[in-house]
C-alpha cells in the first residue's frame, strides 16, 4: 500500500531545485575539516560559503548504500533499514516529561530516562530507542551517561543524536564494549548517530566535525536538519522541501566523500511556525505531509529515510494527540519510510510522555498492518470457498477458510482499543489514556530487561570516569 503526495514530475522539479540550491547557494560551514574535505573533492568556495558542483554531487550520491542492518543486544534482533518497514523510534532529546502519576510536566531525570527506555523495551511495536535529556546529570558528559543508561535498560537498537565530537569516542567505547570490539561494532552496529545541522543551509562547526567522526568510526549516520517553515525555511511546501532536501543531500554527499559506502539515513524534521503566535509546530497535517514529501525525495535517490512522525500539538496524551500522531506517522509510512521517529512525545516534541509511548505503540501496530500488502493468491481469493458456501446454502462463520485466515491474523488485534459490546464497556469502560497509564505502570513494574554481560558494568564505570577526567577536569578525583 502506498501514498504519493508528490507526482513524479513534482519530485523531479524539487530535485532540480535542490541541486540548484547546492550549486548556487551552497552551505555555510565553520569546520576546517569539512571545508578541506569538500574543496579537496572539487567543491568551490565563494565568500564564506561552499558551493557544490554537479560532479561532486554525482560522486557522493553514487555510493550511498540503499540499505543496511541495525542490531540490538538481543540475539537475532535485526532491523532491515532500507526495506521500508516503518520501524518505530522513541523521541530524542526531550528535557521534560509528563509525570505518570500526576500528569504534570516536570524536568526529565535520570530515572525517567531509565524508565522510559525500559518501557520501550517492553513494547513490541517500538523498535529503536533514543535518549531523553535528563537534567540531573553533568551536561558535559550527558551523552556518555545516556548511552550507558540506554544500553543497560534495553536490548533494542539505539539512535543517539550527537551534538559535537567531544563525547563521541566515549559513546563508541560503550557501544564497542557491548558489541565485542570496534570491528564487531562496525560489522553489527548497535546504533545510528544523527547530527542536526542548522537551517537554513548551515553546517556550523560541531555538527560538521561530528559528521566526519561518526562516518570514520563506521557508525550509521543520520542527517537530521530541522528547518521551521516561515522562520528558517520557506513557508511554501515546495520551497521547504527543496531546501530541506538540499541540506540533507549536502550531508549525504559529505559523508560519502569521507568514506564511500558509509551507511546513512535522510532524517527529515521539518516543522512550521504558527505565524499568528510565533510558536513552532510539529502538528498535523503539514508535518506529516512534509515528511511524506521528504520520504519521496529520499526514495527517489534510493536512500533510507527516517522522518519525525509521532508528533502533535497536544500537551498531553489525549484524543487530539492520538489523532495527530496517527496522521503524522501514517502519511510518511504510506509514502515509504524506514524509521518513524518521536514516539512518546507531546507538545511538538518538547516533552516525553509514558502514556503517549504506550499509545504510540498501538498506533505503530496499526501502521505495520496498514503498510503490509494483502496476500492475493488462489486460496485467499476464496472462489472455491464462496462457491461451496453458496451451493450448500451455508455461511462463512463456520467454514474452514474463515478459521484458517482468522488464525493467521486476517484482522488486526488491538492491545488497548476497546472492542467489546456497549454493555460490557459501560460496566468497566475507561478512557484510552487511562488504560495506557495502567499499562505503562504494569510494564514498569514487571518487565525485566536482558542483562548486560558480566563485567560490562565495571567497564562502563571506567569509560564514564575517563569522560569525566577529560571533559570535567575540575571535578576529576
Amino acid at each position: 500500500m502506498g501514498f504519493d503526495y508528490l507526482s513524479s514530475e513534482q519530485v523531479q522539479k524539487i530535485h532540480e531545485a535542490s541541486l540548484e540550491i547546492l550549486k548556487k547557494i551552497g552551505i555555510g560551514n565553520r569546520s576546517k575539516r569539512m571545508r578541506d574535505l569538500l574543496l579537496d573533492n572539487g567543491c568551490k568556495e565563494k565568500g564564506d560559503r561552499i558551493l557544490f558542483t554537479q560532479d561532486v554531487i554525482d560522486k557522493g550520491l553514487k555510493t550511498v548504500p540503499k540499505s543496511f542492518q541495525l542490531y540490538g543486544r538481543r540475539d537475532n534482533y535485526t532491523l532491515d533499514i532500507g526495506a521500508k518497514k516503518s520501524y518505530c523510534q522513541t523521541v530524542v532529546g526531550c528535557p521534560s516529561v509528563m509525570d505518570l502519576e500526576t500528569n504534570r510536566r516536570r524536568d526529565c531525570l535520570v530515572q525517567d530516562l531509565a524508565d522510559m527506555t525500559r518501557l520501550a523495551d517492553a513494547l513490541d511495536y517500538i523498535h529503536i530507542v533514543s535518549p531523553l535529556f535528563p537534567r540531573d546529570v553533568p551536561q558535559e558528559i550527558i551523552l556518555t551517561m545516556e548511552t550507558a543508561i540506554l544500553l543497560k535498560s534495553t536490548s533494542k537498537p539505539l539512535s543517539i543524536c550527537v551534538e559535537s565530537p567531544a563525547e563521541l569516542k566515549y559513546i563508541i567505547e560503550l557501544l564497542a564494549a557491548v558489541a565485542g570490539g570496534r570491528v564487531a561494532l562496525r560489522q553489527k552496529p548497535l546504533a545510528t548517530m544523527p547530527i542536526s545541522t542548522i537551517s537554513p543551509l548551515e553546517f556550523g562547526l560541531h555538527p560538521a566535525d561530528a559528521l566526519i567522526d561518526i562516518v570514520e568510526a563506521g557508525i550509521p549516520l543520520g542527517v537530521e536538519p530541522a528547518p521551521q517553515a516561515g522562520a528558517t525555511a520557506p513557508i511554501s511546501m515546495a520551497g521547504l522541501v527543496a531546501m530541506h532536501n538540499a541540506e540533507m543531500l549536502a550531508g549525504a554527499v559529505a559523508a560519502q566523500l569521507v568514506r564511500p559506502g558509509a551507511p546513512l539515513t535522510l532524517s527529515s524534521r521539518a516543522g512550521f511556525m504558527d505565524m499568528r503566535s510565533g510558536q513552532g509546530l510539529w502538528g498535523m497535517p503539514e508535518f506529516g505531509l512534509a515528511a511524506a514529501a521528504m520520504n519521496q525525495m529520499g526514495n527517489f535517490y534510493q536512500m533510507p529515510v527516517a522522518p519525525g512522525a509521532f508528533s502533535g500539538e497536544s500537551k498531553t496524551a489525549d484524543a487530539q494527540s492520538a489523532m495527530e500522531h496517527m496522521h503524522n506517522a501514517l502519511a510518511p509510512a504510506l509514502a515509504g519510510s524506514d524509521i518513524l521517529g518521536s514516539a512518546g512525545s507531546v507538545d511538538s516534541v518538547q516533552a516525553a510522555c509514558y502514556k503517549m509511548l504506550v499509545l504510540d505503540n498501538e498506533i505503530s501496530s496499526v501502521i505495520q498492518k496498514s503498510i503490509k500488502s494483502p496476500l492475493v493468491d488462489e486460496d485467499s481469493l476464496a472462489v472455491d470457498a464462496i462457491a461451496e458456501i453458496i451451493e450448500q446454502k451455508g455461511d462463512f462463520l463456520g467454514h474452514k477458510h474463515t478459521r484458517k485466515y482468522m488464525r493467521s491474523g486476517a484482522l488486526w488485534t488491538p492491545s488497548l482499543i476497546a472492542r467489546q459490546t456497549y454493555e460490557q464497556w459501560e460496566a468497566h469502560g475507561k478512557a484510552l489514556e487511562e488504560i495506557a497509564a495502567e499499562r505503562a505502570k504494569e510494564l514498569l513494574a514487571t518487565h525485566a530487561v536482558l542483562p548486560l554481560a558480566d563485567g560490562l558494568e565495571k567497564e562502563f564505570d571506567a569509560i564514564i570516569a575517563a569522560a569525566k577526567r577529560e571533559l570535567m577536569p575540575s571535578d576529576a578525583e
